[in-house]
């Protein structure tokens, strides 16, 4: 089992076989005595659930149980959960699962720290700056990780239909613990679509426009090297669970680095497209992220023999004198796209998606209607050929 600790983010990450039951100690030297779990219906529906019980029920004090979230997290699951907390006398939260139930343990623990009673009261006041209610968080991830685990993001639906969008550290999560037992068994398009996910966060915090700090090219370098070394072996023997774990490793380390890096302009065309078609996140953001690598010229502050260093040697990477880090980022993207193809049928354009001109010009409209130029040729590139 794999331990490490980000002093600077202050979340600690236990990865591999044990980390569940290594969470308890964890928890317990943190003063948890009474605890609420927060899941999603697939999660339940798919036993994960009650793998988790069945391996830390008896160490952990778990007093409530919020399992009713479904794909998109609304602002109702927010302020039933928070209920349910203070009904029970918690002092600590758990979320198992996939975003929708990460996005509202996030919200409750925001929620708790400035004394509010209902979520879509941030559609008109913002998160208070000063708080010395810790409410301790552990994220768990099933199937393959999001990304999204140690984001400071929270994304939730209100009654109106109003999306409510918070960033702040007050959201952070303290304790993230990615078990190979929770990496169950899933579709071929489902490995390739994470696989390239984490590979499109940790680049895209590598060629952000503004400074990115050593700790988060450490964690995006340790993405891309897991990414590719392991990317194959899970599409080709997806039943082995270690190379799935590895893809999921890969997409929790790249989330840390893309959300702690600053967030540039895909990510909010991404978030847009998305709340008007309904479609998965990660389709978006891939088929965007390949439009950005083509359309757009970055700059690369990497040696090219460091940078291979780094990464490793291997089918996607090519060296060759005198080309420069950027291109080989290029040629890395290009070179997974192509090795892709050849285990599963990939949507390369968003319409591929199901998502319809009104659609796009709906995401468009929102995304430009400040007039900024650099929002309108970023859009122009990545959308004019839809």
């Amino acid at each position: 089992m794999r331990e490490q600790y980000n002093f600077e983010s202050d979340i600690k990450f236990l990865t591999g076989k044990g980390a569940l039951r290594n969470c308890t100690v964890t928890l317990s030297n943190m003063g948890c005595r009474r605890f609420m779990l927060i899941c999603d219906e697939k999660s339940v529906n798919s036993g994960h659930l009650r793998s988790l019980l069945r391996r830390v029920g008896k160490e952990l004090n778990i007093v409530a149980q919020y399992r009713k979230i479904e794909e998109f997290a609304s602002a109702e699951d927010c302020d039933k959960a928070l209920r349910l907390y203070k009904e029970k006398d918690c002092d600590s939260i758990i979320a198992l699962g996939h975003k929708s139930a990460i996005y509202v343990a996030k919200a409750v623990k925001v929620m708790l720290k400035d004394g509010v009673s209902f979520m879509s009261n941030y559609l008109d006041c913002s998160v208070n700056n000063i708080s010395s209610n810790f409410i301790p968080l552990t994220v768990i991830p099933t199937y393959l990780s999001s990304g999204i685990e140690a984001s400071n993001t929270v994304r939730v639906l209100s009654e109106d239909g109003r999306i409510i969008q918070l960033d702040t550290p007050f959201a952070q999560t303290n304790v993230l613990a990615l078990d190979p037992c929770m990496c169950s068994l899933v579709g071929r398009k489902r490995i390739a679509s994470t696989g390239l996910n984490a590979l499109a966060m940790a680049i895209t915090s590598l060629i952000s426009r503004k400074k990115v700090d050593s700790m988060t090219k450490v964690y995006a370098l340790d993405a891309i090297t897991l990414i590719t070394d392991n990317f194959e072996q899970c599409l080709l023997y997806s039943g082995i669970r270690k190379y799935r774990f590895n893809v999921a490793f890969a997409t929790m380390l790249a989330g840390c680095a893309y959300w702690s890096s600053p967030n540039d302009l895909l990510t909010a065309l991404a978030d847009l497209i998305c709340d008007v078609s309904g479609v998965d996140y990660r389709d978006v953001f891939n088929i965007l992220f390949a439009k950005v690598v083509e359309k757009i010229d970055f700059k690369w502050d990497f040696d090219t023999y460091a940078l291979v260093n780094l990464i490793g040697y291997n089918q996607y990477i090519n060296v060759q004198d005198g080309k420069k880090g950027g291109q080989i980022i290029k040629d890395c993207v290009n070179n997974y796209y192509t090795e892709l193809k050849k285990y599963v049928k990939y949507p390369l354009k968003l319409k591929d998606l199901g998502i319809e001109d009104a659609m796009l010009s709906k995401a468009y409209d929102e995304f430009t209607k400040d007039g900024d130029d650099e929002r309108i040729d970023f859009a122009n590139k990545l959308l004019k050929d839809e």
